[in-house]
């Protein structure tokens, strides 16, 4: 916390980035969120595993059906419904008769067998009354393994059905604050990653410090991802470094006097934009980029307000935008501005003006598809989540319910977000999309996890 002292005029910030230190503990905790839904969701009926003749037990392959399940059931587009016996049944002898689930109103029926290390996966469309295959999948026996070649079968069986790609086998970013030793008052965070449903966590950065709002490097089309950019007090000052993710061993990317924090990457994969306060005082900047040689150039300033402190920036898809948070007019407020040219005069940059329902706005991120901005504002006593809606010019809350919900980011479908919560000492990481009513915790155990971010993915 003594680092921050520093900020004297940077108390935006400490709405976005104060929660993240000050507290810790573990909680098992699920909580659910109301939403408004944009869609209804499609019954799916997933049959157990038929284990013909393969090496392993029942009891491993329930815990891969349990994936598959989970995978299918968050999806956005499918409800898996509860199994009975009658259903089952009929499933150990192909589909059966159509008409059985015609009845039962099940849209999709999802069969998988097991043959030595093959799986097979087999999809029945009822309404379309058509079956289709996956490609079969070698099973390793070792489950962090084979979780992640199921969420891979979930992203085609979600692509087979609705011709879309699933967002099962991507991964998420985030945070881990704990304190060094029992009655030590020093805290260190590092950077995590896991798997989109909070599994095969990983460690990524190893420097006994303080580490802040990762983000990873968009990748080139068609290709994931290798890298990230994150913010270390390793030097004392908040300064951005760039990191693989293979070795998670930071090295400073902007060679720039003061402080500079919650940095963005366009998916053009050309610029940074960041808050440095440089000028004395926490102003947006932009900086060209290139993942291959970093920072090219020097960085510009592009948007600073008399006495008002800017934060959180967020690059519209195509990279011509920027969003952010500005105190300049009262209350923090999301506003965007047009990128501007090198050489552009302040004076001639104006922002627009996107929240308008709340004074106290914070975090916002851009939809991958461009049609929405998901922010954080304070309702009532609680942070929540809220959506900007490009199409409609309107604003809805998203979350409701007790506890601060903080810091979203979107998945690259931009149905699903990832977002961390911060209540009764605990800050765990919770999954939703705008097509359910539920909100799924998928982090737990020690330290509080914060900052998330979703990988994205370049068609």
């Amino acid at each position: 916390m003594a680092y921050f002292l520093i900020l004297a005029r940077m108390s935006l910030l400490f709405v976005v980035l104060s929660r993240g230190f000050i507290y810790g503990q573990e909680s098992d905790e699920h909580l659910e969120v109301c939403l408004n839904t944009e869609s209804s969701l499609m019954p799916l009926y997933l049959l157990d595993f038929q284990n013909q003749s393969s090496q392993f037990s029942d009891a491993y392959l329930q815990q891969l059906k349990q994936v598959l399940a989970f995978d299918l059931n968050y999806n956005g587009s499918t409800r898996v419904m509860k199994n009975d016996w009658e259903s089952d049944q009929l499933g150990t002898k192909g589909f059966g008769d159509i008409s059985f689930w015609i009845n039962k109103n099940i849209f999709f029926v999802v069969k998988g067998e097991l043959t030595q290390q093959a799986l097979n996966i087999s999809l029945l469309d009822v309404h379309q009354q058509t079956i289709k295959t996956t490609e079969p999948i070698l099973l390793t026996g070792q489950l962090n393994e084979d979780r992640r070649l199921i969420h891979r079968v979930s992203d085609a069986i979600h692509k087979a059905f609705f011709g879309r790609e699933g967002i099962a086998s991507t991964r998420i970013l985030y945070t881990v604050r704990h304190q060094i030793g029992k009655d030590s008052s020093q805290w260190v965070a590092e950077v995590w990653e896991c798997d989109y449903d909070g599994a095969n966590t990983k460690q990524l950065t190893k420097e006994r410090s303080y580490c802040v709002t990762p983000i990873y490097l968009p990748p080139k089309p068609s290709y994931t991802t290798g890298g990230f950019i994150y913010i270390s007090y390793q030097m004392g000052q908040p300064k951005i470094y760039l990191a693989s993710l293979k070795d998670g061993v930071g090295r400073r990317l902007i060679s720039l006097r003061g402080n500079q924090l919650m940095p963005a990457v366009s998916l053009k994969r050309d610029k940074i934009a960041f808050i440095s306060d440089v000028t004395g005082n926490p102003d947006l900047f932009l900086q060209p980029f290139s993942p291959e040689t970093g920072a090219t150039g020097k960085p510009q300033q592009i948007f600073s307000a008399k006495q008002a402190t800017q934060g959180s920036p967020t690059f519209s898809p195509d990279g011509k935008q920027v969003a952010f948070v500005s105190n300049k007019d009262g209350s923090p407020k999301i506003y965007m501005i047009n990128v501007p040219a090198p050489g552009t005069s302040l004076k001639e940059i104006k922002a627009t003006l996107i929240s308008k329902r709340n004074r106290e706005n914070s975090a916002p991120i851009w939809s991958p598809d461009g049609t929405k901005i998901a922010y954080c504002a304070r309702s009532q006593q609680e942070r929540q989540i809220w959506i900007y809606d490009f199409n409609t010019k309107q604003e809805r809350q998203l979350t409701q319910g007790p506890g601060h919900k903080e810091n979203p980011s979107w998945a690259p479908d931009s149905l699903h977000l990832v977002y961390n919560t911060s209540d009764h000492d605990v800050s765990e990481l919770f999954l939703i999309n705008l097509n359910q009513e539920e909100a799924v915790q998928i982090s737990a155990g020690r330290g509080e996890k914060r900052f998330p971010n979703w990988e994205p993915r370049i068609r």
